[in-house]
């Protein structure tokens, strides 16, 4: 159990941390590349997804490099223990996972839970957590939120498919609760998941946001509640060297973790490092512009 009386866990302690998910038959060696030469280009923390192929030996050898690097998409405790066993630095969850959060803390490794509705907020204070990845942070409409949601869990939305459940973004119109099931989070979406993947298809799941603050106004919201208890967070879905500036400085975030901004797939595929040192650097720029002494 968690001990209540003392932070669970570490501080990640870097602004940028650049999230790495390669294209299905991405050569390892390309995405180990690419990871060389995003901190030749001054990174300081990459995550590689646990969704991406062959993670574990892109992990093992920056690993040996001595880079710190950590793996994303994390939903449960084997996942994170596999992560640990293979040496990673931190790890990185779509949602709240209390399983997860035990592994990383067992073993005295940052992690950041994603959060994104109250019940969230309130488990990251309750269990004293030092980092959150506040997810996704972007989201306006239930459609985004939905491809949001749909991005770290495809593999699960592909195994619901196949068995018949319907998975749809709310159209914005009262839904009868009595007939659907209503998902308002990553966190939600994955216990769906784990409940539903082994029943009969019964009703439809609808994605839809909580009636409260979307958007970077809602990070903001969050961001400040939790730093009144020590909580720092990182802003993670829809950021990019040319809004991290206002996100880390108007709406509150202490870091950021980009995506395809930094790491785009088809250049990690296509072998050209050039273009992910450009894009890592541009990244780098923003960061070293707001937080290097002047």
């Amino acid at each position: 159990m968690f001990d209540k009386e003392k932070k669970s866990l570490n501080y990640l302690n870097a602004r940028l941390v650049g999230i790495l998910r390669t294209k299905p038959d991405t050569p390892a060696i390309n995405a180990i590349n690419a990871i060389q030469s995003a901190f030749d280009s001054g990174a300081t923390a990459v995550e590689v997804t646990s969704n991406s192929d062959f993670w574990q030996n892109i992990v093992d050898e920056c690993v040996k490099r001595n880079l710190n690097i950590g793996v994303g998409s994390i939903k449960n405790e084997k996942t994170a223990k596999e992560a640990i066993d293979h040496g990673a630095k931190f790890l990185v969850s779509p949602g709240f996972f209390e399983d997860a959060i035990e592994a990383a803390n067992k073993h005295n490794i940052p992690i950041l839970p994603g959060v994104f509705t109250e019940p969230n907020f309130k488990q990251a204070v309750d269990l004293r957590i030092a980092d959150v990845k506040f997810f996704p942070a972007h989201v306006k409409t239930n459609e985004e939120l939905f491809k949001a949601i749909r991005e770290p869990f495809r593999d699960e939305f592909e195994e619901l498919n196949k068995i018949g459940w319907e998975i749809l973004a709310s159209d914005g119109q009262s839904i009868n609760s009595e007939n659907v099931f209503i998902i308002k989070s990553p966190t939600q979406f994955y216990k769906f998941y784990l409940k539903a993947k082994n029943e009969k298809p019964s009703k439809q799941a609808f994605i839809k946001l909580s009636d409260e603050k979307v958007g970077f106004e809602k990070l903001k919201e969050f961001s400040d509640q939790l730093l009144e208890h020590n909580i720092r967070t990182y802003a993670v879905g829809g950021v990019n060297d040319k809004n991290m500036k206002e996100v880390l400085t108007k709406y509150g975030a202490y870091g950021v973790c980009p995506g395809s901004g930094m790491f785009n797939a088809d250049a990690i595929i296509g072998g050209d490092y050039e273009r992910v040192k450009a894009d890592v650097k541009r990244h780098v720029a923003v960061i070293r512009e707001i937080f290097s002494p002047t």
